[in-house]
């Protein structure tokens, strides 16, 4: 099969990959971490324009954008509470911990346990914690109405803490504490009310049990085989199964709804991957059949294949090399590489089949290599205009796409001539070449070349009356809502998600950043003090802000010293609630505090109330500095998972931290954001339209990009051919970028980046046409190798529109939107690339 050959071309081939495979397997001993992104958010580009919140908010990110939540339903409380259970076990481990491989945290029950946490925090930190209106009684002189309404509640019929403390807090600030804790924001955001120890809420004869979780890194990652979105799948169908099979649950009604970004992820990656694969693999397995049909030999197919694997391959091993990870979309672009590698192989193979004046491999090169190379370096120079795009999606596509077709052309220009040549030349090529590529005849298919030159010229014009009848809608415009479409039940799922929740998430928030923990803390606290005034005006419904659990130390101070107002009512109150002299009083303390003090080992003795008016006294004394802070590792678990998506913590020597305004008007999104731009410290972030800005900007610099790599291209090309030859050339891409712009408005798709970067590819590919077609054009003295490089275009364009047109059908989005602007783009260019170059 093999000829003599130089040995020059394999030597650059082996270096160039040998390089490549030997600095990734040295990187692997230096990092050996590999990631590999599947989620669409992952892509998108930082929300905040303001570099210093950045970070903060993709670490904020990477905790919301983990949190599920789940909702257990069925028609009756119990069927739900059950399920939710079934499910909830699943995720334990045999000591009762929740599995770290799937969750980082999982909660159903709430517990007597869990309130006995926060009331021993509250007591433990009741002086420091004193919430803001009996903070202000105190201040006012309202401590003796602050004690009445202790002795309410303590000889009331209903307290909702424990009375064991009574003997250290017989004001009952920790209870006032909790009440005001459990009916602020975090409590009054949602519709859930607690029974039996789980949040359950009951809509329209359904009953909803509450499971909240964060996802942990390992099941977040869709390649892994324990990915917690699909073993929660998984676990739920069981577990209906298993109710409509035994009746234990009882089949009416029974279902799960689920919210959260990971659902949102597995769905989109999961149905892309999978339309990616079968799109892939149908178009694969066609290209080979057209190869076998026109090559008659199984040497070209696997020859192109071979070397469309070593290209990916490289594309792939670069990316790795250089970002330690690569995105599942980086392989949508990167399919490209198909095409662009089977332009080279065609071309090389038409001349190796059909052409009778190539009489080695050597000869086939020499006949291609100034139209491959020209192509060759045409196109790396619009692939390298992606690097310095700011967009980390776009460098890895940038470098896969780069080496790739580096490795595709020197695959042909360096291995390819080792083939042998066939013996029998087909015949057949080159007449399906005469009536492509025979430029001397008049007609083009049976068309006249004056209509075949004037098609040019007609799609020009049909293109610019769409663009002028539709120029409103002809805008760079970016809506990350547009490139994620919801499944049916997964939309139906978020519907009643926010029905039954009623959190009001708005979809916006403030980011606080300060230099020190407490400087933080206090700005959280005059956004409060905003934000109370906006609910007061009916502007906002509430928010969550860290200061509504943990204030600053500045207002704990203050609490601590309005605590002391009611020093010199602790005797009263004491005598009033029958520690006295006796050890008994009203009677209260025969029920109700001999426990305390049976408790306290002081069932024989007696104290008296000096006694406890000096503790009291002693323990507020003792707790003078005693503050509590976010960072605090005895914090109570439901406290801590409260302030898991509020505090941020410390990035590069500053704090941060997030407020979540809930149930607020869409029309007072400017309200809130000129409080954020006149307050320093204070960001505002609209996650949806910041992005959408953030793409905007993007889109234009990669038309910039895209003009700069287009003058580039052109200047090259004015050393090598007459400048009517580079006016032809010039304009096919100008006829790209209108038909297509024309046909993205006839199918009212936005131009965005998506759209945007494929005509980037498209110039790439687009100008390998009309390169080609002019050198056929160039070869006058040569017939037949102008028809076959004709026939080889045609055929190039064929195996692209199949291998990369046809994404165009996927139901994803982007994927959608990349497909349709490349198949466009290519027809319009290989038009354009036959028409210009006829006599």
């Amino acid at each position: 099969m093999f000829v003599g050959h130089k040995k020059f071309f394999p030597a650059i081939w082996f270096c160039f990959h040998g390089l490549i495979l030997s600095a990734f397997l040295v990187s692997l001993l230096i990092s050996p971490k590999i990631s590999f992104g599947t989620s669409l958010f992952e892509i998108l580009p930082p929300s905040s324009s303001l570099h210093e919140v950045q970070k903060a908010d993709n670490a904020l990110g990477s905790k919301t954008g983990r949190a599920v939540t789940i909702l257990a339903k069925a028609d009756s409380f119990e069927k739900a509470k059950l399920a939710a259970e079934k499910l909830y076990s699943n995720y334990l481990d045999e000591e009762g911990r929740v599995n770290p491989d799937f969750f980082d945290s999982l909660t159903l029950y709430v517990d007597s346990s869990t309130i006995a946490e926060i009331t021993k925090w509250l007591h433990e930190n009741r002086f420091a914690l004193i919430d803001e209106e009996s903070r202000k009684l105190l201040v006012a002189d309202g401590a003796s109405e602050i004690a009445d309404q202790a002795l309410s509640s303590v000889y009331g019929a209903f307290s909702i803490s424990e009375l064991a403390n009574l003997e250290e807090d017989p004001f009952l600030l920790s209870e006032r504490n909790l009440h005001k804790l459990l009916d602020g924001g975090a409590a009054s955001s949602t519709n859930m009310s607690l029974r039996d120890e789980v949040l359950f809420c009951e809509k329209d004869g359904d009953f909803y049990v509450l499971l909240r979780g964060r996802v942990s890194e390992k099941g977040s990652a869709l390649a892994s085989k324990k990915n917690t979105v699909k073993n929660i799948y998984d676990v739920m169908a069981g577990i209906l199964r298993q109710a409509q099979n035994d009746g234990g649950l009882g089949s009416g009604g029974l279902d799960f709804i689920f919210s959260g970004v990971p659902f949102h992820s597995y769905e989109s990656s999961s149905s892309a991957q999978a339309q990616i694969s079968v799109i892939s693999t149908v178009s694969l397995v066609l290209i080979v059949i057209v190869f076998l049909y026109i090559f008659r030999s199984i040497v070209p197919a696997l020859v192109s294949a071979l070397a469309v694997a070593f290209s990916c391959g490289i594309g792939f091993l670069s990316v790795l090399l250089f970002f330690r990870g690569i995105h599942v979309l980086t392989f949508v672009f990167g399919t490209t590489l198909i095409g662009t590698c089977l332009d080279y192989s065609i071309h090389y193979f038409v001349n190796w089949k059909a052409n009778p004046d190539c009489d080695s491999g050597d000869t086939v090169r020499k006949h291609i290599f100034r139209g491959i190379s020209l192509g060759f370096a045409s196109t790396e120079i619009c692939f390298a205009a992606l690097f310095f795009a700011p967009f980390p999606l776009l460098k890895q596509v940038s470098v896969f796409l780069f080496t790739g077709l580096a490795a595709a052309y020197l695959s042909v220009v360096a291995l390819y001539p080792m083939l042998k040549i066939p013996e029998k030349r087909d015949l057949s090529i080159l007449n399906w070449g005469s009536r492509l590529g025979d430029v001397s005849t008049k007609r083009f298919w049976g068309i006249p070349n004056a209509l075949v030159r004037a098609l040019p010229l007609l799609l020009l014009i049909l293109s610019l009356i769409v663009i002028v009848t539709n120029y409103r809608s002809l805008k760079i415009q970016n809506n990350i809502q547009e490139l994620y479409s919801m499944s049916k039940k997964m939309l139906q799922n978020e519907i009643t998600s926010a029905r039954v929740l009623n959190t009001g998430a708005s979809g916006w928030y403030f980011i606080v950043k300060a230099d020190s923990e407490e400087k933080l803390l206090q700005k959280n606290e005059e956004l409060s003090e905003f934000l109370d005034s906006a609910i007061d005006d009916k502007k906002l419904g509430s928010y969550l802000s860290l200061v509504q659990f943990i204030p600053s130390e500045k207002v704990q101070k203050e609490s601590y010293l309005a605590a002391k107002n009611l020093l010199p009512l602790v005797k009263m109150q004491y005598d009033a609630l029958g520690f006295g002299e006796s050890g008994s009083g009203d009677g209260f303390s025969q029920s109700k505090t001999s426990g305390v003090n049976e408790s306290a080992g002081e069932s024989d003795a007696v104290k008296k109330t000096g006694d406890f008016v000096s503790q009291y006294e002693k323990n507020y004394r003792s707790l003078e500095k005693s503050f509590v802070h976010p960072t605090d590792s005895n914090l109570p678990s439901t406290i801590r998972d409260a302030i898991e998506n509020l505090w941020i913590g410390e990035i590069d020597g500053a704090f941060y931290s997030c407020v979540m305004p809930l149930h607020a008007e869409s029309e007072e999104e400017l309200f809130f954001r000129e409080y954020a731009d006149s307050h320093e410290g204070i960001f505002f972030v609209n996650k949806v339209k910041d992005i959408s800005s953030q793409l905007d900007i993007l889109s234009k610099t990669m038309l910039k990009m895209l003009v700069f790599a287009f003058v580039i291209v052109i200047a090259i090309l004015c050393f090598c051919y007459r400048p009517l030859l580079v006016l032809k050339i010039a304009f096919v891409p100008f006829l790209v970028t209108l038909v297509t712009a024309a046909v993205l408005l006839l199918c009212r798709i936005h131009l965005s980046f998506f759209p945007i970067t494929a005509l980037v590819l498209v110039f790439g590919l687009g100008l390998d046409y009309i390169i080609y077609a002019v050198e056929a054009g160039e070869s006058k003295k040569e017939k037949k190798s102008q028809k076959l490089t004709s026939f080889a275009i045609f055929l190039s364009f064929l195996t692209t529109a199949l291998s990369f047109g046809a994404l165009a059908i996927s139901t994803f989005p982007p994927v959608h939107f990349l497909g349709l602007t490349v198949f466009v783009g290519l027809l319009s260019a290989v038009i354009g690339a036959f028409c210009v170059t006829r006599t």
